[in-house]
């Protein structure tokens, strides 16, 4: 917004941005997967420190899940990266 107003104010010509880089929907729809599994994680989190219920909350269960699915998520990205150039 800030370079927009700049550029109003100054008469100066906007400057074209880059295009965004086409994604592999593959790619898209795993990592939407594992981000609707973060969310059920954390609404039931929050749900259950909300009900007072946080005795009930095995962390160390909850850890393992979310390095799991960091883990995978690294795995799916990695073998979408397209080499450089392409």
């Amino acid at each position: 917004m800030s370079a927009m107003l700049r550029q109003l104010a100054t008469g100066a010509a906007p400057k074209r941005r880059k295009p965004a880089p086409r994604v592999d929907p593959a790619l898209v729809l795993a990592v939407s997967r594992y981000g609707g599994n973060l969310n059920q994680i954390a609404r039931w989190l929050n749900t259950a420190t909300r009900a007072g219920r946080t005795s009930e909350i095995e962390a160390l269960h909850v850890a393992a899940a979310l390095v799991g699915i960091e883990r995978r998520l690294a795995e799916i990205i990695a073998q979408h990266r397209r080499p450089p150039g392409c």
